[in-house]
């Protein structure tokens, strides 16, 4: 067993390209196929649960019905089955929706298994790692610290309104109030920017040339080796399509 969130960022990240890049360049279905077998499975082994893939999945089936109903209009591939005016249905809509289905499968739990398991200041200490400078590479984790207060100020934007005889409580009522939570959102995004800057110019943030962590970062032997793995998989998908 291991821990996806204690393995160094590099891996995580390498780890992440292999997937993505793998399953953008071949097109085999088999090998989509188990590359988010990969993705289930390691998630089942650091986890022990794939609760955080839920409605990352409820998403990724609605986006595969609409794959679907495009490749059932538009698709083009194979021998014509039925046709009726404009209508034409090929006989290779179904492999071409799977294909493109298992692609953003991919793409998408493989970026979100790596945005969740990763902390961001560990993706900080990655880029210092490659001579970016700590004033842009702090970036990251400001960004990453920033969306969930957001969120936090929109629920309680949602919950003013709904004090105020405003619903506010399903989906659609928030979707339709929209337009009234737009400018008190941004108003308080404004302001939270206004002190975070403010806090950071004031602790003379980018004053000194490196930057102390509690906790650094260390690519350990085995990580090294199985990142390399991973490229020369990557190359080998990459010739073998290619050829």
């Amino acid at each position: 067993m291991f821990k996806f969130k204690e393995l160094d960022p590099r891996l995580k990240l390498t780890w992440c390209l292999f997937l993505v890049l793998t399953a953008l360049v071949s097109r085999s279905m088999i090998l989509n196929g188990v590359l988010l077998g990969l993705i289930l499975v390691s998630e089942l082994l650091s986890e022990k649960t794939l609760k955080s893939f839920k409605m990352l999945s409820i998403l990724l089936l609605i986006i595969g019905s609409q794959v679907l109903i495009i490749n059932l209009i538009f698709g083009r591939v194979g021998e014509l089955l039925y046709s009726w005016g404009m209508l034409q249905i090929y006989s290779g809509f179904i492999a071409t929706s799977i294909l493109a289905f298992l692609r953003i499968g991919i793409v998408s739990l493989s970026a979100y298994q790596f945005g969740v398991h990763t902390d961001p200041m560990d993706m900080a200490q990655m880029l210092i790692y490659w001579h970016i400078p700590y004033r842009y590479a702090m970036l990251v984790p400001m960004v990453a610290r920033f969306f969930p207060v957001m969120i936090g100020e929109y629920q309680s934007i949602c919950d003013s309104q709904s004090a105020r005889g405003v619903p506010c409580d399903t989906v659609v009522e928030k979707i339709r109030n929209l337009p009234a939570s737009i400018l008190p959102l941004m108003y308080r995004a404004m302001r939270i920017s206004n002190d975070a800057a403010l806090s950071v110019e004031l602790r003379g943030y980018g004053r000194h040339p490196s930057r102390n962590f509690q906790n650094k970062i260390n690519l350990r032997p085995l990580e090294g080796m199985t990142i390399v793995c991973l490229i020369i998989g990557f190359g080998g998908v990459l010739i073998k399509t290619i050829l």
